[in-house]
């Protein structure tokens, strides 16, 4: 093994004979205005520290009857959902590639009603963006951050469904809405009983899953096995439970932080050094790292720290199909850009590995990972079972 140190909403899929992946212009990225004021953090917002945390999760859904399967990130993908208003310019420099790719991917994008649709259509325009791949749905939201509170889809026995928690926020139009988005989709929506934030949350084809015992501390009604059997009867996985980063370190406590799922046999994992205040953060990485080597994955390693109260990530990316969004962060991190951009190039050779700024996003505890939330196809494109 190696280890290496570096309305009902139409899903239609699209293949034009001829497309050239484009990237947004920079200069037309720094016009960019968000259309809401700024956003909810990653994080608890200092007047969410006064409301109620949920203390339970909501009635659960009788799981599905035969074992589902979810799909890692890497696999083939119809696109990605995005939450449209805040972090409008990132989110364009996200779309651009996608959009434009060969083949393109589609991006579903909740708008709050028609006017910011409008807006939104004329930004991701302007950008550039393939708009026959770009599609709206309507909704309230409170923030930004979808792949916390966004829709977990699986394969229910060859249909689409969509597993679904109990937001860790107290941010009730968040946690309401995969229920909302399934209904448009016509889907099932299965309610596990869980507490969550679903960017501590990482699997792979063959079942293999990984969390943080996050899971457990928001849980504490519950064992670690029986919150292993709920991911089982209601994603089918065999889920690996880690300890977490200290709070002073990340305060979510996510496994997006610091993991990322490359393919079915590799995995990216954060690096840490002890001289820059890794601490535990190194010694969960780096134990991780040799379970998962243990595991016969290969490793491979980008930088993290932590700067200014900060944590930075390089694992906080995006793979969806033949494109990968990374973080780069610029100024006195360009060295580590670099390296991170290497490693990626590395380990997926066969993708097209863009960049994109996350210096105005990484402060708020997430990045680019945090602000999507992958949508298989209506039957899933793998829809072999892997075992």
């Amino acid at each position: 093994m190696r280890l290496f140190i570096a309305g009902l909403l139409v899903l239609t899929f699209v293949t034009p004979a001829e497309a050239t992946l484009r990237e947004a212009d920079p200069a037309y990225l720094a016009t960019i205005v968000d259309d809401l004021p700024p956003g909810l953090p990653r994080d608890l917002a200092a007047h969410e520290r006064a409301l109620a945390m949920p203390q339970a999760p909501r009635a659960p859904l009788a799981p599905p009857a035969t074992i589902p399967r979810a799909q890692a990130e890497y696999e083939a993908n119809h696109g990605i959902l995005i939450r449209w208003g805040n972090y409008n310019a990132l989110h364009t420099a996200m779309v651009v590639p996608l959009t434009t790719a060969d083949p393109p991917s589609d991006v579903f994008v909740v708008v709050s009603g028609s006017a910011q649709q409008a807006s939104a259509t004329s930004v991701l325009q302007g950008g550039g963006a393939d708009m026959a791949h770009v599609h709206f749905t309507t909704a309230t939201t409170d923030s930004v951050w979808i792949r916390d509170y966004g829709p977990r889809f699986i394969d229910d026995a060859g249909r689409r469904a969509i597993a679904d928690h109990t937001y860790n926020r107290p941010r009730p139009n968040d946690d309401l809405f995969p229920g909302v988005f399934g209904g448009q989709l016509g889907e099932t929506v299965y309610a596990m009983p869980l507490v969550h934030g679903g960017g501590n949350f990482h699997l792979f084809r063959d079942r293999d899953a990984y969390m943080t015992r996050l899971i457990a501390n928001e849980n504490p009604s519950l064992t670690e096995q029986q919150i292993r059997d709920t991911y089982l009867a209601y994603q089918g996985l065999d889920v690996t439970l880690t300890d977490p980063f200290p709070v002073s370190y990340d305060s979510t406590q996510h496994i997006d932080m610091w993991m990322l799922p490359l393919g079915d046999d590799k995995v990216l994992i954060g690096d840490y050094a002890a001289s820059e205040g890794g601490g535990v953060p190194k010694a969960v990485t780096d134990a991780t790292a040799t379970l998962m080597q243990s595991r016969g994955y290969t490793v491979y390693r980008t930088p993290g720290w932590r700067s200014g109260g900060t944590h930075y990530t390089y694992t906080n990316a995006v793979i969806v199909n033949q494109v990968v969004l990374t973080c780069r962060f610029g100024g006195s991190n360009a060295a580590r850009d670099a390296q991170a951009l290497a490693t990626f190039q590395a380990a997926l050779p066969d993708h097209e590995i863009v960049p994109v700024d996350c210096s105005g996003i990484i402060g708020q505890a997430g990045a680019i990972h945090c602000i999507v939330m992958h949508v298989p196809d209506l039957l899933f494109r793998d829809g072999n079972d892997p075992e």
